[in-house]
C-alpha cells in the first residue's frame, strides 16, 4: 500500500512540474500580452558542431520550428519553412531554425541530417536533446513554432503544423 502511495504522489508532483513548465505556452493570447516571458539564453550544437546561442540573435526576430523527422505534420510544413528561411535570408526580416527533438531512439542527429539533405531542406538544424524544447518552452507536441521578438520576449506560438503566412503574421506581430 505504501508503495502504491509513493508512485501516485510522485504522479501527481511530475503533473504538477509538467504544468509549471509549460505555463509558458499554455497562457491564452492575452495573457502573453499582459505578462511578457523573456526567453533565457541557450546554446545548441549543428551537426557540424557549429554553437549557437539565441543571444547572438539579439536585435533580430528569431523563428524556431521544433521538429522530428518522423514527424508527419512537421514534413508537412517543411516546404513553407525552407520559403521562410529564403525570404528571411533576403529581406533580413527575421532568422528561422530548426530544432531538431533528438531522443536517440525515434529520432536522431544523423536521421534529422538525413531527412534535410535528401529534401534539400538548407535550414540551420540544431540538435536539441530536451534542453530547450523540454525545459526552457515546455513544447507540448510537434511541431511547434515560437517568435521571439528583437527583446528576446516570448512573441507568439503555433502548437502543430504552420502555415509560411502564419508565421509572417507572427513575425509582423513580433516588429
Amino acid at each position: 500500500m505504501r508503495k502504491v502511495s509513493v508512485i501516485v504522489l510522485s504522479c501527481l508532483i511530475m503533473l504538477g512540474l509538467l504544468g509549471w513548465s509549460n505555463q509558458a505556452l499554455a497562457q491564452s493570447p492575452g495573457e502573453q500580452e499582459d505578462a511578457k516571458v523573456l526567453v533565457p539564453d541557450f546554446a545548441l550544437l549543428t551537426i557540424d558542431n557549429e554553437t549557437f546561442r539565441l543571444s547572438d540573435y539579439r536585435g533580430q526576430v528569431v523563428v524556431l520550428n521544433f521538429w522530428a523527422s518522423w514527424c508527419p505534420p512537421c514534413r508537412a510544413e517543411m516546404p513553407d519553412f525552407q520559403g521562410l528561411h529564403d525570404d528571411f535570408e533576403e529581406s533580413g526580416e527575421a532568422v528561422l531554425f530548426l530544432l531538431n527533438q533528438i531522443d536517440g531512439r525515434q529520432e536522431t542527429a544523423e536521421k534529422g541530417s538525413q531527412y534535410l539533405a535528401v529534401n534539400n531542406l538548407t535550414m540551420t538544424n540544431l540538435l536539441d536533446f530536451g534542453a530547450v524544447g523540454r525545459q526552457i518552452f515546455g513544447i507540448p507536441g510537434l511541431p511547434t513554432t515560437v517568435v521571439i521578438d528583437a527583446e528576446g520576449y516570448l512573441s507568439g506560438y503555433v502548437v502543430g503544423q504552420a502555415t509560411k503566412a502564419k508565421v509572417l503574421r507572427m513575425v509582423e506581430d513580433a516588429k
